[in-house]
């Protein structure tokens, strides 16, 4: 029986990962598809503003946070806490490294309304009702949610919010792709920006894997089933990524990528694999 599971899990990582490599690809052409053409500032700044706008949602936690810390070590348990502080510490940090090279592209300061213009959830907040977590400039983003919101109504929720922990950045195929630019000054600052979030985030999807697929993944049904919802939330994720830099990819060579027409991206290795 040991045998078995460690065969079904050692499959199921490997399936997943093909899943999350072949869309993390995906998400690093959508980078190389906007850096091929020439783009007016403009252009580079609204790609910033679009990217802030899923950063700094998280702001609205604070308010849970506070409520969270008055019962801290009642009802709250701390390393809870300590988690939800630090994921609204991050986003904000990128928000304003972002908003820093936006500043700096334009020249002067950003107007609040420039700064929050594309704020879009990013993550469902079941205190919030659904139809304040849009953006009506962002109907990709707005896709989003509403499988974000399926999934979380359709499945048992303990699962999929497992599976939805392996797509952290995407696989990190579009911010490692963008953290290697160069041949401008733009470039230079933005490979910068993206490699300070490429540090705090992106290999948490992928590096935790191995261990969903020991832990979560039972028998045949659960790896479909986490299969299904990986690739259903990474498809959209792809879309999410393209709206952000502009469109680049067509309708057609999205469809290509979600068929699996593409060179996977090499994924970061566990580390008791690297050391093995």
């Amino acid at each position: 029986m040991a045998g078995q599971t460690e065969s079904l899990a050692e499959r199921a990582e490997r399936e997943l990962n093909e899943i999350l490599a072949c869309f993390a690809a995906g998400e690093a052409e959508v980078v190389r598809a906007y850096f091929a053409c020439e783009h007016t500032p403009t252009e580079h700044v609204d790609l910033l503003r679009r990217q802030m706008g899923r950063e700094v949602f998280c702001v609205a936690w604070l308010h849970r946070a506070a409520r969270m810390g008055e019962n801290l070590e009642r009802s709250v348990e701390r390393h809870a806490f300590a988690a939800l502080l630090e994921q609204i510490a991050e986003e904000v940090e990128h928000y304003t490294v972002l908003a820093d090279l936006a500043e700096w592209v334009l020249g002067r300061k950003l107007t609040a309304e420039e700064a929050r213009e594309y704020e879009v959830y990013a993550a469902i907040d079941p205190e919030l009702p659904l139809e304040r977590h849009y953006n009506p400039r962002l109907p990709e983003a707005n896709r989003m949610l509403d499988v974000l919101y399926r999934f979380r109504n359709e499945y048992r929720s303990e699962f999929s919010d497992e599976v939805m922990r392996l797509t952290e950045g995407g696989g990190g195929g579009s911010f490692t792709e963008a953290s290697r630019l160069h041949g401008d000054e733009f470039r230079e600052r933005f490979a910068k920006v993206m490699g300070r979030i490429v540090e705090d985030e992106v290999e948490h999807g992928p590096l935790r894997v191995r261990g969903f697929a020991r832990n979560w993944v039972r028998d045949e049904a659960d790896l479909e089933l986490a299969k299904r919802l990986l690739r259903e939330f990474m498809t959209q994720h792809l879309r999410v990524r393209n709206e952000i830099y502009g469109y680049p990819l067509r309708a057609e060579r999205l469809a290509a990528i979600d068929r699996g027409e593409i060179e996977p991206w090499e994924l970061p290795v566990p580390v008791e694999a690297a050391t093995a």
